[in-house]
């Protein structure tokens, strides 16, 4: 059955996604951040961190991954040595060896993301491993749940450094990097508290991350506040995609990606699965309608509740990989396009709101490479009453998609239109703006549904 509110065009799916966290094709600021890294061969006598010790005794000693590791290393000297090999406009990094990845990893654990000629390089570890992921071994290397279990490890001290005071570099000097007037103005730097009102404005590079509005009533008015007819956005961000009638299994394939709720409702965690199975979450919104988002660098990373209700269970955040994609190669970085797959896959929050009248809902911020660390607020527990608006959480540099799913109901459809009844394409075009905004932006409270009786 058609929806009679479909916008949908069916195309072949985009390879590439630019949503401004990496500088463009082209960029001159790849060559400089890549010769950066390089000089660290020079330092290999350099104390590593316990915790990239630990991921390179694993490349090393374990024998499939050395001989992943060995291969993928391998392949990336063929790419580089290959006469105009099509890279997205993005030159391939060096990664000679397991001790030479393990170095530029544990030299990027005191590297806050940043502008490199007016370029953001704001995904470093992504902007690195993109010398090994589109080869065969590397996407099988890094999709190895051992692998991604390291590497979290190694993740979690960055992310340290990145709420500690050193990490405010970048807020330290006037009308330098993310003080720049360009960098203001994709952020709209008057709208936010600061931690001070003298330089530096915010005291690590997560508390100005994780921001918050001078006055949320007028930046991000609630649509619609007292109803749960009108169907709100969580997060600010653009639109993705949308589907409906979304299937209980399906398999992905490279020009589609459809949805497939058995694998985005499932967790590796068995307390967490024992959790998924026993609300029947797979049955509840089979053939539901999904709403998905991307944000940018410079959207706002919280999160606020979408409806009136309560809260099914605790939410949980699911392990997960973080540089493993479908949609290879992706010497960009833009690991957006491979957006439904990483639903499946990547590390994520979950956490179901149940309503008095139009049924449950579904959300999930959704982790992308390094940015993967989710913190729902201590009111989201089992039971507890929630309202539109409300904080829901928010990503600690951390996360750059979300979904929504929404459980079909019998006498009602929703439509996805936002408040000036103009409805969302169900495959809108791929983001192009520098600040890696699409056509349809999506601010969080916003209207971007209605549902209507049948």
């Amino acid at each position: 059955m058609k929806n009679k509110f479909s916008t949908s065009t069916h195309r072949p799916y985009p390879s590439s996604y630019r949503t401004g966290w990496l500088p463009g094709p082209g960029s001159k600021s790849w060559e400089i951040f890549h010769e950066e890294l390089a000089d660290v061969v020079l330092q290999r006598d350099m104390t590593l961190n316990p915790a990239v010790q630990d991921l390179l005794n694993f490349l090393t000693d374990e024998p499939i991954v050395a001989y992943l590791m060995a291969t993928a290393c391998r392949q990336n000297q063929t790419m580089r040595n290959t006469p105009d090999l099509n890279t997205d406009g993005v030159p391939v990094p060096r990664i000679p060896d397991a001790e030479f990845f393990a170095l530029v990893c544990n030299y990027l654990l005191n590297w806050w993301p940043r502008y490199i000629h007016d370029d953001l390089v704001g995904l470093p570890f992504s902007g690195f491993t993109v010398g090994i992921d589109p080869t065969l071994a590397g996407s099988q290397l890094l999709g190895l749940p051992q692998f991604n279990e390291k590497m979290k490890a190694v993740l979690d001290q960055w992310h340290q450094f990145l709420a500690s005071p050193e990490s405010a570099e970048g807020f330290a000097v006037e009308g330098k990097q993310w003080l720049s007037p360009a960098a203001k103005a994709s952020y709209e730097f008057d709208l936010w508290t600061k931690d001070s009102e003298t330089l530096p404005y915010w005291h690590s590079w997560n508390s100005f991350f994780t921001r918050q509005f001078k006055d949320r009533d007028l930046s991000r008015p609630i649509a619609s506040p007292d109803t749960n007819q009108v169907a709100i956005c969580p997060n600010d961000g653009s639109l993705f995609r949308w589907d409906w009638h979304v299937d209980t299994d399906d398999t992905f394939w490279f020009k589609d990606m459809n949805y497939s709720l058995r694998d985005i409702l499932s967790s590796p965690d068995p307390a967490q699965q024992v959790v998924i199975d026993e609300h029947q979450l797979v049955d509840i919104f089979s053939g539901g309608y999904i709403f998905q988002t991307y944000l940018n660098p410079y959207n706002f990373h919280r999160w606020w509740v979408p409806v009136n209700g309560t809260v099914l269970f605790d939410p949980v955040c699911i392990p997960g990989a973080y540089f493993n994609k479908l949609i290879l190669p992706d010497f960009g970085g833009a690991t957006t396009a491979s957006l439904p797959y990483l639903t499946e896959v990547n590390a994520r929050g979950l956490i179901v709101f149940e309503t008095p009248d139009y049924g449950r809902v579904c959300c999930i911020p959704l982790g992308m490479s390094e940015v993967s660390t989710i913190s729902f607020d201590k009111k989201m527990v089992r039971g507890a009453e929630v309202s539109k608006g409300q904080e829901m959480g928010m990503f600690n540099y951390g996360g750059s998609s979300f979904v929504m799913i929404y459980e079909n109901l019998p006498d009602k459809q929703l439509v996805f239109m936002n408040a000036e009844g103009k409805h969302y394409p169900q495959r809108p075009d791929t983001a192009a703006s520098s600040a890696g905004s699409g056509n349809n932006p999506t601010y969080i409270g916003s209207q971007i549904g209605v549902w209507y009786s049948r």
